[in-house]
């Protein structure tokens, strides 16, 4: 085996050990949610902070740029807008997290 198959393996590996971590987040998530306790949600934000970090880490890993990320998940969240979608309508949750990614992430 030489070193560029060495690579592709240990690339293969590495994103099977994100995906595994990025589901064992998502059914902590679930599991601490499930128990409707408002003092869980330290633990809350730690679940969504790992499944975002993986969801970035396993797209470097495919060799997509985190900004590309970015770009699509705001292209996502205008077609939601524009599709009127009920939760941005009533809520208007789809044009603040685009205010936020366009803000450089700071803070509300």
């Amino acid at each position: 085996m030489n070193n560029e198959d060495f690579d592709i393996m240990s690339n293969i590996k590495l994103i099977d050990s994100y995906k595994a971590y990025l589901l064992s987040s998502v059914s902590d998530l679930f599991t601490t949610m499930t128990k409707g306790n408002k003092g869980d949600i330290d633990d809350i934000t730690d679940e969504i902070a790992e499944i975002i970090i993986f969801s970035y880490l396993i797209a470097k890993r495919l060799d997509l740029d985190y900004s590309i990320i970015d770009e699509r998940i705001v292209k996502k969240l205008k077609i939601g807008i524009l599709e009127e979608n009920t939760v941005e309508r009533e809520y208007q949750d789809y044009s603040r997290l685009i205010s936020y990614m366009k803000r450089g992430r700071k803070s509300e």
